[in-house]
């Protein structure tokens, strides 16, 4: 489990790495670290060397990340694997960010001190033409709603399959097709998109509307499809059983496609806006700056209706206007869950669990996930040396300690509490079948074993 964790982090430093170094390439928005310059700029010895110290900090970031991810081996660190991992994770995303402002600034510096100045508000030709373009290239949007159909897959499964509901809870279930309704969403937005119309030529802006048209909803598509084989794939994997690898793996897979595929869009489109508009795009009059709203990140204009609003570095998605009303909301809401997020990992990793009986009950204290047994319920005690296999449907699963609702092969639903380092485990079995089970141990065999006698003495005792 530990040794999963550490993969883990690589995977996501590695990921967080290419993106941040796929700042340097967005050519489609003429930007460099979402600053603007125009291509004549973006060549000179200045920029190219702020570029390399970029790449430089990125790559020793990552290197750091990677060195600081071996201390969960570390016995202070092992205690509080999963705190740890998501501090290291929630630092490298602020770094992340910090690294890019400071070199943003560089930009910004050397475009006052070079005079490399564009306009301020930008200035839209439209080509009335084009727009009755709109909707006649692009991928049928047939596609991504057959995409989101099939992600209801695994829920009409789970539907006609009470036993597979016993693992896996019908709620969960409906995760994928949210993403998918996202990814719809996203689909009419491409399709929707402003289109450059920079010659004087009608026809050539039509051609490059539909061929970018094409483009950008063929992306959508594809991100729309790696999503449905992702969530296919988990859900299978989930399933099975045969091994959390087989759940990563996906994930993997999904946001290395997701990285191909935006790098792929964005190729494409600069490769078609030089075929179409190749003499237009060497006149730097049509740059405007972009950055005047954008302060650490974060998109704030109180006077811009729009709720979202393309990112500072314009290729990575879409952001929230805090200036907005409801985007005040959707931050603040974020933040919470951020936060509330880290406390349960940490109260979970942080506090063990108390078995102690009280007369007529035990009652075990965890964090969220309490629980009372009436000794009357309790229908045998028994020691078990191997946990079989088994899936958490709803609880805390750490390094060192688990606990809440799981499904164990040959017992069905239980509510387990056990310590990875316990040894063996205590089996109560109860009245009915919600939970049938509670499965228990202590920190070390010893006390596993010292549990046992003592909740079989208890159940003697006659009330």
């Amino acid at each position: 489990m530990l040794m999963t964790l550490i993969i883990i982090s690589w995977v996501i430093f590695g990921i967080m790495a290419a993106f941040m170094l796929s700042y340097t390439k967005d050519l489609q928005h003429h930007q460099v670290l979402g600053v603007t310059l125009s291509d004549s700029h973006r060549e000179t010895t200045e920029v190219q060397d702020i570029i390399k110290g970029y790449k430089r900090v990125c790559f020793l970031l990552f290197l750091l990340f990677i060195a600081l991810s071996f201390l969960l081996f570390l016995p202070f660190a092992r205690s509080y694997a999963e705190f740890f991992l998501l501090i290291l994770v929630l630092v490298y995303f602020i770094l992340h960010g910090w690294i890019v402002h400071i070199f943003q600034q560089k930009l910004q510096e050397l475009k006052q001190e070079k005079g490399w100045i564009y306009r301020q508000n930008r200035i839209v030709r439209v080509d009335i033409n084009v727009l009755k373009e709109k909707g006649k290239a692009g991928v049928s949007a047939a596609w991504v709603w057959l995409f989101f159909i099939l992600s209801f897959l695994p829920t009409v499964y789970l539907l006609f399959s009470p036993a597979a509901r016993e693992l896996y809870p019908i709620g969960f279930s409906f995760i994928g097709p949210f993403c998918q309704l996202n990814i719809v969403f996203l689909y009419y937005r491409m399709l929707n998109s402003h289109t450059p119309a920079l010659s004087d030529n009608t026809e050539i802006n039509k051609a490059c509307a539909r061929t970018l048209e094409r483009i950008r909803t063929t992306a959508t598509t594809l991100i729309a499809l790696s999503m449905l084989i992702f969530w296919l794939l988990f859900n299978l994997a989930l399933c099975y059983r045969e091994g959390f690898i087989l759940i990563i793996l996906p994930l993997i897979a999904l946001l290395a496609a997701l990285f191909f595929i935006a790098f792929w869009q964005q190729k494409r489109i600069r490769a078609a806006e030089n075929y179409f508009f190749g003499s237009e795009l060497q006149d730097e009059s049509h740059l405007y700056e972009k950055e005047a709203c954008y302060k650490w990140g974060f998109y704030y204009d109180p006077n811009d209706p729009r709720l979202m609003v393309p990112k500072r570095i314009a290729s990575m998605g879409w952001t929230i206007n805090i200036g907005h009303p409801a985007g005040k909301f959707l931050g603040l809401g974020i933040i919470v869950l951020v936060l509330a997020i880290l406390i349960f990992v940490l109260y979970g990793g942080a506090k063990d669990y108390v078995i102690k009986d009280s007369g007529s009950q035990i009652t075990i204290d965890a964090p969220m996930y309490d629980l009372s047994i009436e000794k009357s319920k309790i229908v045998s005690v028994s020691t078990l040396d191997d946990l079989p296999r088994s899936m958490r449907t709803n609880g805390y699963g750490g390094v060192n300690k688990s606990f809440g609702h799981f499904h164990v092969d040959g017992y069905g639903k239980c509510m387990l509490y056990m310590y990875a380092k316990g040894g063996g485990y205590v089996v109560l079995k109860l009245e009915g079948d919600n939970p049938g089970y509670v499965i228990v141990n202590g920190k070390t065999p010893q006390e596993t074993e010292a549990l046992y006698r003592s909740i079989t003495e208890w159940v003697k005792i006659k009330e």
